[in-house]
Parts: structure tokens; C-alpha cells; sequence
């Protein structure tokens, strides 16, 4: 016998529904296992459920309370009901939600409308974020268009106004040291999220290490202790290349000095490079963004040496960008360098890839930087007027 607070339409034939015609106001008492189960139901934000697809989110040993559930639902104004005509019984075929976000907002989860609202207020804060810290622009451009909930998100962006902070501290450290600034633990901050800063964001420039910051050198050139000048060299020519802690260069003396300079970005470029040395060259790598340490490490180098150099980066904007902030080093010390197999003719029959917003920002930047010069401008013009950049691993 149908409650008379409840109204029932007939449908078709062997079908009706059901609902209480009043508004959703308050949630009924519910059991422990109940307000699980709803909890589950409302993660959706379909306005209409077939039965049993609510009863497979239930789950097979939760059958009796989602009727139960289902039934409180309906007494209290949540949901109509469409049933149909089974063996004589009417059971639940398929449930619409009478005000899906009252309800969810009622059961404490989180609505359409206030993700919408979330995602709008995160995108604001982003740009504006980006704006006032360029060097922000690739990780807040990523983080715009990844495909991720609004609490991971909300999350990184938390990791960028961190880095922020870090930043205009002039803090040095290790990774623990700025996860525990940042989230008040050492390992707060997961591998993926490491993944994405290192992927998007100077960490290195920040004074961000992973481990010790190492300068890798090769080629023609030979150091020894500033305390024990006529005692062992360390000498690499026949070794490859090696790592020495950024710390020390400026207690080392320098037994043997190169004529010249070679600085190579990728890193893949610089251990091939490496090998192929013509006599009397010093190769080393230049970390894209290179941190403090590595350029005073640099500047002791050239301050012991001094020589000449040709400066390798990607044919990108950001390339031009890490040329010219290690080519400021030689400039401030009054010696001549140049860039180096980036011209268009070297890269621009190869593998190609587009320009990006944050790459098109950059080259307007760079078309008012005074002093550029000419093969950097050059690289400039290039690369605005082909729409594509490069990466030097697929010559150098």
C-alpha cells in the first residue's frame, strides 16, 4: 500500500514513480553503513541512476542496505523512484535525484557547481601567479592543462607559492629541506610531484638540490690543491669526463688550463662530445638553468683559467635564455664568448617540435632584451619566423 505523503504517476505500462512532493530539506538518521553507501552514490554527478548500478557501487554484500537506504531516501524528499511491475511487485528500476547538489551538500560532498567554482579560482590565482614569477610559466602552463582532480591541483599550486617563498628567502638546500619547509615533512612530497617540478620548474637554479651539486668537466684541463700546489694533479683527459662538488673549485689550483671553453646543455651532447675533443678544449656541461653553485663554481674555474667559449644550447627560447646567463659569466670577466652549433641551418632540416604559449612569451621578452647578441638574435628571429624549436641531441 503506497504512504499517502507519497504522490505516484503511473508511466507505461508496468512501470510508475514515486516521490514525496515536497523539497529536500534535512538528511534522515541514517545507519554507519548507510551514509557509506550514499557517500559512494554521490560521487557520481548523474541527475539519474539506473538501480542496479547504484547496487554494484553498493557492492553484493551491501544489497539490503541499499534498499533500506533507498527507501529513506525517498521518505525524506531525496529521490523519486521508478519502479517497475516484477512478478507482481513493483522494485526500484531507476533513481533521479530530486536536488543532486542540496543532497551532496547535505552528506558533505563536494558539488559540480563548487569544482567549477575551485577550477576557476585555481586558473585565476595560476595566471596571476605566473605573471608576478615567470619563471613559474612552464609549471603553471602544465598544471593548467593537465588532466588532474582539483585537489591535486590545488595541491601543486600550494608547491609553487612554496617555491615561491623559498625563493625570495634565497634558501639553499636539499630536497627534504624544502619538502619539510613546504609540507612540514622531509618525504611530504611524492615521487610523481618530484617528477613534475624537476619537469617543469629550475630546481637547481632555486638552490634545490637532489644531491651535492657537481660541475662536470672534460678534456684539457688539470687541477690540483691550492694548499699543495706541487702535490697530485687530477688530470681527465684520457678519463671521459667526471664530477667534482661545486664547493671545492674555489680551493684548487690550476695545473694544466685549457685554451678554450666548450659548454654543451644536453647532457646526452656532452658525454658524446666528450670523446671527440680536439687538444687544448675544456667541455663542460651546463645544466639548463644552472644553479648558484655551479656558477660560482664556473667562476672560480674561469677566474683560475681564463679562456675563451662557445656556449651550446637547445635552438629554443629557454636555450637562449641559459646561453646568455652563462655567457654573463665571461662577459663579467672581460673574455669573448660565443653560441655555438645552434644557427637554424644545423637544426631546421631535423626533427622539429612547435612553439608553446610560454615559448612565444619568452621570444617577445627576448625581442626587448638589449645587447643580444647577434647569433642569439639571429636564433630569435629564426625561431619566431618557423614557429618550431629543437633539441641539440639530434646533432651534437
Amino acid at each position: 500500500m503506497v504512504p499517502p505523503m507519497l504522490q505516484t504517476t503511473p508511466g507505461s505500462r508496468g512501470k510508475r514513480t514515486r516521490q514525496l512532493p515536497v523539497p529536500l530539506t534535512a538528511l534522515p538518521a541514517l545507519s554507519g553503513a548507510q551514509q557509506a553507501v550514499l557517500l559512494k552514490w554521490l560521487k557520481s554527478d548523474a541527475q539519474e541512476r539506473s538501480w542496479q548500478s547504484l547496487l554494484q557501487v553498493a557492492g553484493s554484500n551491501q544489497l539490503e542496505v541499499a534498499d533500506t537506504l533507498v527507501q529513506a531516501l525517498l521518505l525524506c524528499g531525496a529521490v523519486a523512484l521508478k519502479e517497475e511491475l516484477y512478478h507482481g511487485q513493483w522494485r526500484p528500476w531507476r533513481v533521479v535525484w530530486t536536488d543532486l547538489e542540496g543532497l551532496q551538500t547535505l552528506a558533505g560532498v563536494s558539488t559540480r557547481s563548487q569544482r567549477d567554482a575551485d577550477k576557476a579560482s585555481l586558473s585565476m590565482d595560476l595566471q596571476a601567479l605566473a605573471q608576478a614569477h615567470p619563471w613559474l610559466s612552464v609549471a603553471v602552463h602544465s598544471l593548467l592543462n593537465d588532466v588532474l582532480t582539483i585537489a591535486s591541483k590545488t595541491a601543486r599550486a600550494e608547491l609553487l607559492q612554496a617555491l615561491v617563498v623559498w625563493q625570495q628567502a634565497q634558501r639553499q638546500g636539499m630536497r627534504q629541506d624544502f619538502a619539510l619547509a613546504a609540507r612540514g615533512h622531509t618525504k611530504a612530497i611524492s615521487t610523481t610531484e618530484w617528477d613534475w617540478l624537476e619537469a617543469t620548474v629550475p630546481l637547481e637554479t632555486l638552490g634545490i638540490g637532489r644531491f651535492e651539486p657537481l660541475i662536470w668537466l672534460a678534456g684539457s684541463i688539470a687541477l690540483c690543491a691550492a694548499t699543495e700546489p706541487s702535490g697530485p694533479q687530477a688530470s681527465w683527459a684520457t678519463w671521459g669526463f667526471v664530477g667534482l662538488p661545486c664547493r671545492i673549485l674555489d680551493a684548487m689550483q690550476v695545473a694544466h688550463a685549457p685554451q678554450s671553453y666548450w659548454l654543451i646543455e644536453n647532457r646526452a651532447s656532452f658525454e658524446r662530445q666528450a670523446s671527440r675533443l680536439p687538444p687544448g678544449t675544456c667541455l663542460v656541461w651546463l645544466p639548463g638553468r644552472p644553479s648558484s653553485a655551479w656558477l660560482q663554481a664556473m667562476r672560480c674555474l674561469l677566474t683560475l683559467a681564463p679562456a675563451p667559449a662557445d656556449i651550446s644550447c637547445d635552438p629554443d627560447p629557454a636555450g637562449i635564455q641559459i646561453a646568455l646567463t652563462a655567457g654573463a659569466l665571461w662577459d663579467a670577466a672581460g673574455i669573448p664568448w660565443q653560441a655555438a652549433h645552434m644557427a637554424s641551418e644545423i637544426w631546421r632540416a631535423g626533427t622539429t617540435l612547435p612553439l608553446n604559449d610560454y615559448d612565444r612569451r619568452v621570444l617577445a621578452e627576448l625581442q626587448t632584451t638589449p645587447g643580444l647578441p647577434s647569433g642569439l638574435a639571429s636564433l630569435r628571429d629564426d625561431l619566431i619566423s618557423s614557429g618550431t624549436k629543437a633539441e641539440q641531441e639530434g646533432w651534437l
